[in-house]
């Protein structure tokens, strides 16, 4: 039983290693989510069959995804290289890049749901078109920044048993499943099949 129970606290013991695991994958999530909102909102999709999608995209060249999809593997291989090869982890720069990619992609976001013309939010429609649920990436973007606070103002645990990482574990998961929810209708707009061949 006693090794049992060792075993289990080395399990799940913060250990070097799985504290830059854990660190390593927040940034990767971070990086792809700006990724994936640089592809989505700039429409630099790859090229496909139109009979498999049921629309064609504006046609863009493929350089520029090429490109963006090389400078965040640099960005990222760069990120972990400094991180690892450093003989103490840099929390600060950990924590600044992080934020920097995190607040691009909500200010991306924030600029799909205002009722701007700086984007076309759907190959073939005027900038003019701001479908009705634009309005939802303006709640997440504030709902996410909300959160993110937690992160950078931390305090003391509460009765030495919850701490504002714990609470921005907690309020991240229903913002989680609002932005999925976000995510669903803007692939189901009907914009998407404006393009058909």
């Amino acid at each position: 039983m006693r090794k049992a129970t060792k075993f289990l606290i080395y399990l799940y013991a913060d250990l070097p290693v799985t504290e830059k695991f854990d660190y390593f994958a927040a940034a990767l999530a971070i990086l792809y989510a700006l990724y994936y909102t640089v592809i989505r909102l700039f429409h630099l999709y790859p090229m496909k069959s139109p009979r498999l999608t049921g629309f064609t995209p504006e046609p863009r060249s493929p350089k520029w995804l090429s490109l963006w999809t090389l400078l965040c593997v640099v960005a990222y291989v760069g990120h972990v290289s400094y991180l690892s090869l450093l003989p103490r982890f840099d929390y600060t720069y950990n924590m600044a890049f992080n934020l920097i990619l995190g607040v691009t992609h909500n200010i991306l976001w924030l600029i799909y749901g205002l009722p701007s013309v700086l984007i076309r939010r759907f190959p073939g429609t005027p900038l003019t078109y701001r479908p009705s649920f634009a309005g939802k990436a303006i709640i997440f973007v504030a709902l996410t920044t909300a959160a993110t606070g937690l992160e950078l103002f931390d305090f003391p645990p509460w009765g030495r048993v919850i701490d504002a990482h714990a609470l921005w574990h907690l309020a991240t998961a229903p913002i989680a499943l609002f932005w999925y929810d976000f995510l669903i209708a803007d692939s189901l707009d009907g914009s998407w099949r404006m393009h058909r061949t």
